[in-house]
Formats: structure tokens, sequence, C-alpha cells
């Protein structure tokens, strides 16, 4: 009987942290200077695996506000996720939207998807910068030869610019969004926090 309440106890405890932990972290304010993106995705919902810093990943000042974003995970996706070919995998192939409108100044193509679990390095990634005016924002891991945009193109909102892949330091498809300004210094950039549509969104949560 009383291993049952000492195990009782524990479990609420943790239930108890987590839902403390959860409400605090969705309860901070909101960074300043934050710029207002239409969500690089449609057709589904979408889960933001990484936002920021997160141990070994988003290391660089300029990923203080970076996220990877997956479509949202099944309940019976979950053992398969790191298992699956990149064909079966249900980010894999999605399409990629501009967030906002403005013109490309980086469109690098070409290189091979790795194959889930096997991370590639950072400078044979698949990716696209957009000018948005005021702020840059890149796009990264591309599927090969996906990529529809080039240097100097102008983009609308909305407008499709290339497809979901795994190319690059990435162990799984997703896309890495970050947004950025350009300093004081020719290699100063200074990191943006994003909201899609109005929303701000922290590790796990989903979009819409």
């Amino acid at each position: 009987m009383k291993k049952n309440i000492t195990l009782f106890l524990i479990i609420f405890a943790v239930v108890v942290i987590y839902y403390t932990l959860d409400y605090s972290r969705h309860h901070q304010p909101i960074p300043a200077d934050i710029v207002n993106l239409e969500f690089p995705l449609k057709g589904g919902s979408f889960q933001a695996i990484q936002s920021g810093p997160n141990g070994k990943t988003h290391t660089l000042p300029v990923e203080k506000y970076a996220l990877d974003i997956i479509k949202k995970i099944k309940p019976g996706d979950f053992f398969k996720f790191h298992k699956s070919n990149l064909e079966s995998n249900a980010t894999f192939g999605t399409p990629i939207y501009s967030p906002c409108a403005g013109n490309v100044t980086i469109a690098v193509d070409g290189f091979d998807d790795m194959p889930i679990g096997i991370a590639g390095t950072s400078d044979k990634s698949n990716h696209v910068t957009v000018d948005c005016g005021q702020f840059y924002v890149a796009m990264v891991h591309f599927k090969k030869d996906s990529i529809l945009v080039n240097v100097g193109d102008a983009v609308s909102i909305g407008q499709l610019i290339g497809l979901i892949g795994n190319s690059g330091h990435s162990s799984s498809p997703h896309l890495h969004l970050m947004a950025y300004r350009i300093g004081s210094g020719i290699d100063n950039k200074i990191a943006l926090p994003i909201a899609f549509n109005g929303k701000y969104l922290f590790r796990g949560d989903i979009y819409p």
C-alpha cells in the first residue's frame, strides 16, 4: 500500500512539474524586435521541434531564435521517426512557401539528401535566403534539385520556393528557419524572434 502511495506521489509530482514548466514557458514575454511572417508550410498541422538553442542545436548567435519545423507527428509514427527512409517520412518533400515578400539573395541547390539518422555537414545544405526589406529570412535543408528560385528573383508571400529535404547538417527532414538583420559589422547578423501571423512558437508548439 505504501509503495502504491509513493508511486502515485512521484507521478503526481512529475505531472505538476511538467505542467508548471509548460505554463511558465508559454507565459514568458515575447522577445522584443519580433518580426511577423506568413507560415511557410501549408496543408496540415506542423510542430516546432526546436525553438532557439537546445544542447548542441542552434549554437550560433544568429540561431538564437531559429526554428526547426516538421509535420506534426502522429502517435503511431513516434517510434519510426528516426528509422524510416526519406520517401516514407511525412515531412520529406513538403512544399515550402515564401514567408515574406522580397528578393532572393542566396539560393544554393544540388547537394544530396542525407539518409535519416546520418547528419551531413552544414556546408552541403541546400538553402535560400530572402531579403524581406528590414530583415532577412534564411531557410535551410531543402530537398536536392527542388529550389525554384534564383538569386535576384523577386518573391511574393506564399510563393512556392522549394521542398523540405534532408540536406546538410540534418539527421531527419525538417525546415530550419531563422530571421536576422545586419548590424554595424559586415558579418554581424543580429538574430530576430519570429511570429507567424501573430503566434510565437515555443519548442513543441503546434501550428496552426
